[in-house]
């Protein structure tokens, strides 16, 4: 299943035309993830907490590490020289 989820990810991501940058664009991004993982997950659409147990199977996921070395923290950008 963890195969299947980044496959998912990745796949959604590579489709995207949007510009990652703009919040609105990122947001329609999330929201074709969110409907991707419905599927991959294998939620029921007609749930009515559908995205709330896909949240919580992706954070599960992502905290225990089984999506790879991601942070979410913005790391700051460092100089090369070093002096």
């Amino acid at each position: 299943m963890v195969s299947e989820v980044q496959r998912t990810l990745c796949t959604t991501l590579s489709e995207f035309n949007g510009n990652l940058e703009d919040e609105g664009e990122l947001e329609i991004l999330i929201d074709q993830q969110f409907e991707a993982l419905h599927t991959t997950l294998k939620i029921p659409y007609k749930s009515s907490e559908a995205r709330m147990m896909v949240s919580k199977r992706f954070l599960t996921l992502f905290r225990t590490g089984k999506l790879g070395p991601f942070i979410l923290d913005d790391v700051p950008v460092t100089s090369d020289s070093a002096s």
